[in-house]
Protein backbone atom coordinates (compact mmCIF):
# COMPACT_ATOMS: atom_id res chain seq x y z
CA UNK A 1 0.00 0.00 0.00
CA UNK A 2 1.09 3.70 -0.60
CA UNK A 3 -0.43 5.26 2.04
CA UNK A 4 -2.95 5.73 4.74
CA UNK A 5 -5.36 7.61 2.78
CA UNK A 6 -5.73 4.67 0.12
CA UNK A 7 -9.15 3.22 0.29
CA UNK A 8 -9.94 0.26 -1.88
CA UNK A 9 -12.61 1.07 -4.18
CA UNK A 10 -15.27 -1.87 -4.50
CA UNK A 11 -16.31 -4.83 -3.29
CA UNK A 12 -13.27 -6.80 -4.68
CA UNK A 13 -10.84 -4.63 -3.85
CA UNK A 14 -11.99 -4.55 0.05
CA UNK A 15 -12.35 -7.92 -0.10
CA UNK A 16 -8.60 -8.50 -1.37
CA UNK A 17 -7.59 -5.49 1.17
CA UNK A 18 -8.76 -7.42 3.77
CA UNK A 19 -7.12 -10.70 2.91
CA UNK A 20 -3.72 -8.56 2.41
CA UNK A 21 -4.00 -6.82 5.86
CA UNK A 22 -4.79 -10.46 7.34
CA UNK A 23 -1.47 -11.45 5.49
CA UNK A 24 0.19 -9.02 6.68
CA UNK A 25 -0.66 -9.60 10.46
CA UNK A 26 -0.02 -13.50 9.66
CA UNK A 27 3.65 -12.28 9.17
CA UNK A 28 3.72 -10.57 12.08
CA UNK A 29 3.08 -13.40 14.08
CA UNK A 30 5.40 -15.90 11.99
CA UNK A 31 7.85 -13.07 12.62
CA UNK A 32 7.17 -13.32 16.46
CA UNK A 33 7.57 -17.46 15.92
CA UNK A 34 11.33 -16.46 14.51
CA UNK A 35 11.86 -14.13 17.44
CA UNK A 36 10.88 -16.72 19.79
CA UNK A 37 13.29 -19.46 18.18
CA UNK A 38 15.96 -16.98 18.27
CA UNK A 39 15.44 -16.59 21.80
CA UNK A 40 15.54 -20.42 22.93
CA UNK A 41 18.71 -20.62 20.71
CA UNK A 42 20.47 -18.11 22.85
CA UNK A 43 18.93 -18.88 25.88
CA UNK A 44 20.17 -22.29 25.32
CA UNK A 45 23.21 -21.37 24.27
CA UNK A 46 23.58 -19.12 27.31
CA UNK A 47 22.82 -21.82 29.67
CA UNK A 48 25.88 -24.03 27.62
CA UNK A 49 28.27 -21.18 28.20
CA UNK A 50 27.30 -20.80 31.98
CA UNK A 51 27.20 -24.19 33.10
CA UNK A 52 29.88 -25.82 31.66
CA UNK A 53 32.68 -24.47 33.33
CA UNK A 54 30.16 -25.27 37.16
CA UNK A 55 30.98 -28.94 35.57
CA UNK A 56 27.45 -29.02 34.33
CA UNK A 57 26.44 -30.32 30.99
CA UNK A 58 22.94 -31.01 29.43
CA UNK A 59 23.37 -33.17 25.62
CA UNK A 60 19.78 -32.34 24.53
CA UNK A 61 20.61 -28.67 24.51
CA UNK A 62 22.71 -28.72 21.18
CA UNK A 63 20.04 -30.95 19.22
CA UNK A 64 17.60 -28.45 20.69
CA UNK A 65 19.23 -25.68 19.13
CA UNK A 66 19.67 -27.14 16.18
CA UNK A 67 16.10 -27.81 15.81
CA UNK A 68 15.22 -24.43 17.19
CA UNK A 69 17.48 -22.62 14.46
CA UNK A 70 15.57 -24.55 11.64
CA UNK A 71 12.37 -23.45 12.69
CA UNK A 72 13.30 -19.81 13.11
CA UNK A 73 14.65 -20.35 9.46
CA UNK A 74 12.24 -21.89 8.09
CA UNK A 75 9.18 -19.75 9.98
CA UNK A 76 11.46 -16.83 8.65
CA UNK A 77 10.70 -17.53 5.12
CA UNK A 78 7.12 -15.91 5.43
CA UNK A 79 7.59 -13.75 7.76
CA UNK A 80 10.65 -12.03 5.41
CA UNK A 81 8.45 -12.47 2.20
CA UNK A 82 5.02 -10.66 3.43
CA UNK A 83 6.72 -7.95 5.56
CA UNK A 84 9.09 -7.05 2.95
CA UNK A 85 12.44 -7.70 4.40
CA UNK A 86 13.17 -9.67 1.21
CA UNK A 87 16.07 -8.72 -0.84
CA UNK A 88 14.72 -6.07 -3.62
CA UNK A 89 16.24 -4.62 -6.53
CA UNK A 90 14.40 -1.53 -7.68
CA UNK A 91 16.56 0.21 -9.36
CA UNK A 92 15.95 -2.04 -12.72
CA UNK A 93 12.28 -1.26 -12.20
CA UNK A 94 12.70 1.93 -12.06
CA UNK A 95 15.10 2.28 -15.31
CA UNK A 96 11.92 0.54 -17.30
CA UNK A 97 9.49 3.13 -15.77
CA UNK A 98 5.81 2.49 -14.92
CA UNK A 99 5.56 -0.69 -16.77
CA UNK A 100 9.00 -2.14 -14.79
CA UNK A 101 7.55 -2.06 -11.33
CA UNK A 102 4.29 -3.79 -12.81
CA UNK A 103 6.58 -6.39 -14.69
CA UNK A 104 9.24 -7.16 -11.79
CA UNK A 105 5.80 -7.60 -9.30
CA UNK A 106 4.44 -10.15 -11.67
CA UNK A 107 7.67 -11.73 -12.50
CA UNK A 108 8.59 -11.54 -8.42
CA UNK A 109 4.97 -13.35 -7.52
CA UNK A 110 5.33 -16.10 -10.41
CA UNK A 111 8.95 -17.15 -8.92
CA UNK A 112 7.64 -17.25 -5.63
CA UNK A 113 4.62 -19.20 -6.62
CA UNK A 114 7.31 -21.87 -8.44
CA UNK A 115 9.40 -22.24 -5.63
CA UNK A 116 6.55 -22.76 -3.33
CA UNK A 117 4.77 -25.35 -5.71
CA UNK A 118 8.24 -27.11 -6.81
CA UNK A 119 8.17 -27.53 -2.47
CA UNK A 120 4.89 -28.70 -2.00
CA UNK A 121 4.67 -31.30 -4.66
CA UNK A 122 8.03 -32.27 -2.09
CA UNK A 123 5.68 -32.90 1.01
CA UNK A 124 4.72 -36.10 0.87
CA UNK A 125 8.12 -37.59 -0.24
CA UNK A 126 9.55 -35.42 2.56
CA UNK A 127 7.64 -36.46 5.39
CA UNK A 128 8.07 -40.16 4.18
CA UNK A 129 11.57 -40.26 4.22
CA UNK A 130 12.27 -38.20 7.05
CA UNK A 131 12.07 -40.88 9.45
CA UNK A 132 13.52 -41.93 13.00
CA UNK A 133 14.22 -38.93 15.66
CA UNK A 134 16.25 -35.54 15.66
CA UNK A 135 18.99 -38.17 17.96
CA UNK A 136 19.14 -35.78 21.49
CA UNK A 137 16.25 -33.42 21.10
CA UNK A 138 14.21 -35.07 24.08
CA UNK A 139 10.47 -34.04 24.82
CA UNK A 140 8.84 -33.85 27.81
CA UNK A 141 7.40 -37.30 27.89
CA UNK A 142 11.06 -38.91 27.22
CA UNK A 143 10.45 -39.24 23.08
CA UNK A 144 12.78 -37.69 20.81
CA UNK A 145 11.49 -35.50 18.51
CA UNK A 146 10.53 -36.95 15.00
CA UNK A 147 12.53 -35.79 11.92
CA UNK A 148 9.04 -34.47 10.16
CA UNK A 149 8.51 -32.11 12.61
CA UNK A 150 11.35 -29.86 11.61
CA UNK A 151 10.38 -29.63 8.04
CA UNK A 152 6.77 -28.84 9.23
CA UNK A 153 7.22 -24.73 9.73
CA UNK A 154 9.07 -24.48 5.81
CA UNK A 155 5.68 -26.30 4.24
CA UNK A 156 3.88 -24.03 6.06
CA UNK A 157 5.18 -21.25 4.91
CA UNK A 158 6.09 -22.24 1.25
CA UNK A 159 2.23 -22.96 1.30
CA UNK A 160 1.33 -18.91 3.10
CA UNK A 161 4.22 -17.30 0.49
CA UNK A 162 1.91 -19.28 -2.42
CA UNK A 163 -1.50 -17.97 -1.64
CA UNK A 164 0.34 -14.63 -0.77
CA UNK A 165 2.13 -14.66 -4.36
CA UNK A 166 -1.80 -15.51 -5.36
CA UNK A 167 -2.95 -12.25 -3.32
CA UNK A 168 -0.23 -10.05 -4.73
CA UNK A 169 -1.01 -11.04 -8.31
CA UNK A 170 -5.52 -10.88 -7.69
CA UNK A 171 -4.50 -7.35 -5.97
CA UNK A 172 -2.12 -6.16 -9.19
CA UNK A 173 -5.54 -7.45 -11.48
CA UNK A 174 -7.48 -5.28 -9.46
CA UNK A 175 -5.81 -2.41 -9.72
CA UNK A 176 -4.64 -2.43 -6.07
CA UNK A 177 -0.97 -0.56 -5.46
CA UNK A 178 1.75 -3.73 -4.50
CA UNK A 179 3.24 -3.22 -0.73
CA UNK A 180 6.67 -1.17 -0.51
CA UNK A 181 6.86 0.27 2.58
CA UNK A 182 7.75 -1.96 5.93
CA UNK A 183 5.00 -1.31 7.57
CA UNK A 184 1.23 -1.66 6.45
CA UNK A 185 -0.45 1.64 6.81
CA UNK A 186 -3.86 0.12 7.27
CA UNK A 187 -2.85 -3.03 9.70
Amino acid sequence: MTGPTYEPEGAFQRVLHRLDVMNWRLGGVFLGLSNACLLVMLFLTTVTIIARPLGWSAYWIWPWTMVFFVWLSFFGFFAIIVRLKDVRIDFLAQLLGPKGFALTRTVADLAAIGVCVVLLMNFSTVMTTSRGVVDGAILPNGVELPRQALSVPLFLSAMLVLLTGLLDLAKQIAGLPENISTHHPEA
